[in-house]
């Protein structure tokens, strides 16, 4: 076996698989002369060949995912059951999963026809917008768990939550509601105008349209413009003036004109120009909050526990849902599973991690009877424990008593966009302009002064400026996600670019475990049990080695093992009847070095003992992410350098260097210190972006003006968050910040422009020689020229944005 590892021909690393296009490294799978970089694709391909489906190829190149291994008999519990089925009766069910990692026709096409697969699905149907697929099934002969756990196989791991389920977005339905209405408002007034537009002379004709356009008027400015009033008395209450406020006087002096005109049968008003602008401006809201569904920005720490737990009731082991847990509960801890709730040890011994919460990658061991607090990770043979605290009075729950968790709008107290900073000057200057023209042409000539105070509160609106800011930052946000950086809101955009410092978490964002096969240093050849027995025993495993491993010799079987057992901080080992294998650290399994290891070889190295004689070691590559010293030295002439981090210094010296100032690197810091690290660099002033990816990262990026989440499956556990940044992407960030800076420069020159663009129009307002009817087809003009520059500049930079990334990808 060893010998064949050896020997094996190394395969161009372009070669992608079949299925779903990875890379298949240097050992490929071959089959039916098509190529697989694992056996998981290799048998998704079987299993559609054998079931006529390989048309599936066809649809698109490479068109499949990986598929996962992950076991979904947890969803035949009665509670799991009860919440995801919509209907049931004697022939059949009806089930709807959410599959984030649908993305092409050949989705589609799969999984409508997932009943080829298996007789006793019935039909399906995917709703591709919403990545949501509806299965008609016969459960009585195909488990919940089992239908599930086939999708899972096929690469669309269905996402099942722990987080509550969000109520419907009444506040999203109530802005489609006044946009729908807005719309129909504007579209009807202008055709009631046409008789003004066309010069037609027909008095009853024009009352009657126009007692139209005054009703179709007094439902848009009322209801659809309804927030407006809201929020202008709700910020006037406060002392406060936001750029709604000049755009709300401009509507109220539209209409008000208008409804005067129509009914003293003076003029036609001009509703259709004040509905139009009601409906561009609800049009930029709603591209305002328009968000990305299928990701979670408010991740709380329930987000992160397993679905269900193994209770034991009246001496036997039951699988319950861990919101059925409760005081005085007995639970069975099996090796690497999370503590739920704070609880004492029964039986066992523990090697507890809890670096999920602290931060602090040392083992502490518990004995029976001590306490054990939620969030910490079990190592070692089953244990028994009893919960002491509900859920939600555990001691993980002290992060997110914090005021950043428990405020959603702290990050905006003490936060003014640039759209409200201008808001509060430009109303002044607009309401002093207007007053004045107002008191000088009614003492000059009493019939010109209400033309003049009109027609400059109407021109000098600024509603191009509210309309282009969340168009242009709404496109910004666009761009970004086609690279996997996926923002919030514009709010979060517009607060990236005036970032000065940024904070970076080390573990998981600047470094990882090199992805790379393993080379194999063993003093002699294993037979194929051997090999089967290290593979099982890595199976049971969920360190970053242990994975690589398992990934390394997958396809292999499991054998039964007995004395399972994992060592404080030092390894695995287990009988595998004639057997005895450990693995793990050097001195664990007896493994003696010419020369002692540095902390990078010790992290990347898996040493194997059979039978109490060393065999060798397994040594996988230790790498920083790529890109990431290129990254921080663009970074640092710009911005203000910072690394936190829970480990220990010396698992960090190849970083200290690419730091300028050596008080910016603090080490061995628990999730509450970090965010007190962001707290004081705040009180100093400093805008601040905080980089990380773990829970133990959350509080910090809660903290900080802008919380980036780096994630390399961003669909699943990443942390609350403004953004959420693929790993592969972070070598971008300078790329990306510079976008979000030219984002808001354009937004500032736009509004500039806007400015002179009604300079313009009022110095013909203020010598009363503008008729509002002309000011009020000008202003909707402004807005629309605003947007369309708006949308190319951010577009035309967009497209840059792809350039500068592929150039920075060549040097």
């Amino acid at each position: 076996m060893y010998s064949e590892i050896l020997e094996a021909p190394i395969v161009d690393q372009a070669t992608v698989c079949y299925h779903c296009g990875d890379a298949c490294g240097e050992h490929p799978i071959k089959k039916q002369d098509k190529t697989f970089c694992c056996h998981g694709c290799e048998q998704v391909f079987e299993l559609l060949n054998d079931n006529q489906l390989a048309d599936y190829y066809a649809c698109d190149i490479n068109p499949g995912i990986s598929p996962t291994e992950k076991n979904f008999d947890f969803l035949n519990n009665t509670a799991f059951r009860n919440r995801l089925i919509t209907f049931s009766n004697s022939e059949f069910s009806k089930v709807s999963f959410h599959l984030p990692a649908i993305h092409c026709r050949s989705c589609l096409y799969l999984l409508e026809n997932l009943q080829k697969l298996n007789p006793n699905i019935i039909k399906t149907n995917l709703n591709f917008g919403k990545k949501d697929l509806t299965v008609w099934f016969k459960e009585d002969q195909l488990s919940l768990g089992a239908l599930a756990s086939l999708i899972s196989r096929l690469g669309y791991e269905p996402h099942i939550s722990n987080e509550e389920e969000k109520p419907q977005n009444n506040d999203q339905k109530h802005l489609f509601l006044q946009l729908g209405i807005a719309g129909f408002c504007a579209g009807n007034a202008m055709l009631f105008s046409f008789p003004e537009y066309l010069g037609i002379e027909d008095g009853s004709l024009q009352q009657l349209f126009g007692y139209l356009n005054l009703a179709l008027g007094t439902i848009a400015v009322f209801y659809s413009g309804s927030d407006y009033f809201r929020n202008v008395y709700a910020h006037l209450k406060l002392g406060k003036m936001t750029i709604e406020l000049p755009i709300l006087l401009g509507i109220l002096v539209g209409y008000g004109r208008s409804a005067y005109e129509i009914l003293s049968h003076t003029g036609a008003g001009y509703i259709d120009s004040v509905s139009g602008l009601i409906f561009f401006l609800l049009i930029g809201k709603w591209f305002q909050q328009k968000s990305f569904d299928f990701l979670s920005f408010e991740r709380n720490y329930k987000a992160y526990f397993p679905l269900v737990m193994t209770k034991i009731a009246g001496g036997k082991e039951v699988t319950a849902p861990l919101e059925e847990i409760k005081i005085g509960d007995r639970l069975l801890i099996r090796n690497q599973e999370i503590i739920p709730a704070d609880a004492y040890l029964l039986k066992g011994k523990s090697d507890m991690d809890y670096s999920f919460v602290t931060g602090e990658s040392e083992l502490i061991s518990i004995e029976a009877g001590q306490s054990i607090y939620a969030g910490g990770k079990h190592r070692g043979e089953a244990i028994e424990i009893q919960i002491s605290k509900d859920l939600n009075q555990s001691h993980l729950t002290q992060l997110w008593e914090q005021q950043a968790f428990k405020d959603p709008h702290h990050k905006s107290e003490n936060w003014e966009n640039f759209a409200n900073q201008v808001g509060f000057y430009f109303t002044i200057i607009l309401l002093s302009l207007a007053t004045a023209a107002g008191i000088y042409w009614y003492n000059v000539d009493p019939n010109r002064w209400s033309n003049a105070v009109v027609s400059i509160l109407v021109i000098a609106c600024p509603c191009a400026l509210a309309v282009s800011y969340p168009f242009a930052l709404g496109h910004g946000i666009r761009w970004l996600a086609k690279h996997q950086f996926f923002i919030k809101d514009i709010q979060t955009f517009e607060r990236m670019a005036q970032v000065n410092t940024l904070v970076f978490d080390k573990t998981g964002t600047l470094t990882l475990q090199g992805k790379t096969e393993p080379s194999i240093h063993f003093n002699r050849e294993l037979s194929e049990r051997e090999w089967n027995a290290i593979y099982s025993l890595v199976f049971q495993s969920t360190h970053p080695l242990s994975k690589q491993v398992k990934k390394f010799l997958q396809g292999r079987t499991v054998l039964p093992m007995t004395q399972f057992k994992e060592v404080t901080g030092k390894g695995l080992e287990a009988h595998f009847e004639e057997l005895f294998v450990q693995i793990g650290s050097a001195k664990y399994t007896n493994n003696h070095l010419v020369s002692p290891e540095g902390f990078i070889s010790s992290e990347s190295r898996l040493f194997v003992s059979i039978n109490h004689r060393s065999i060798g070691f397994l040594e996988f590559p230790w790498e920083n992410r790529p890109g990431i010293e290129a990254l921080l030295h663009r970074l640092r002439h710009t911005y203000e350098i910072h690394l936190i981090s829970g480990d220990k210094k010396e698992h960090a010296s190849h970083l200290v260097d690419w730091f300028d100032n050596q008080d910016h690197l603090k080490f061995e810091c628990s999730p509450m210190q970090k965010m007190e690290y962001i707290q004081k660099l705040q009180q100093q002033g400093k805008i601040v972006a905080m980089i990380g990816d773990g829970l133990n990262d959350a509080g910090a990026l809660k903290q900080a003006h802008v919380g980036i989440a780096v994630s390399d499956d961003h669909l699943h556990f990443t942390p609350s968050s403004d953004a959420i940044l693929k790993g592969s992407e972070l070598a971008q960030l300078g790329t990306y910040l510079n976008y979000s800076k030219f984002g808001l420069k354009l937004i500032k020159a736009s509004f500039l422009l806007s400015l002179v663009y009604n300079g313009f129009g009022l110095s013909y307002a203020i010598q009363a020689n503008l008729y509002p009817l002309i000011a009020a087809i000008l202003m909707p003009v402004n807005s629309i020229s605003m947007l369309v520059i708006a949308n190319v500049g951010m577009n035309w930079m967009g497209q840059n944005l792809t350039r500068e990334k592929i150039r920075l990808k060549a040097d």
